[in-house]
């Protein structure tokens, strides 16, 4: 394995209904650059499963149960409001992403 200069990796995954496709590419002989190209799929708060929450940066399984606890929500303040950790940062990063209806 050592002699591969060049590792090409592709890999499909379906993640709540929509396809993602993740490419990466690298040296192995050591520090190589890695190119990652991802698409995350809009997520509806309210009716999200906790593998779905989890597709949104910065949102972990503690995070994807907390939403799911407080539910529903009728727009980013009330989610902000009623779930702890989910402040302006992470609502920055996840808004793009989020869909309430």
């Amino acid at each position: 394995m050592r002699k591969f200069t060049r590792l090409v990796m592709v890999a499909l995954a379906v993640v709540g209904g929509s396809f993602m496709a993740l490419a990466a590419s690298g040296n192995t002989a050591g520090a190589s650059k890695t190119t990652m190209s991802m698409k995350i799929a809009p997520v509806h708060i309210n009716t999200a499963t906790l593998a779905q929450l989890e597709t949104l940066p910065g949102i972990g399984p503690k995070l994807a149960r907390e939403i799911i606890k407080h539910r529903p929500y009728k727009n980013a303040q009330e989610l902000q409001s009623k779930v702890k950790g989910i402040g302006p940062a992470v609502w920055k990063k996840i808004a793009p992403y989020v869909l309430f209806n």
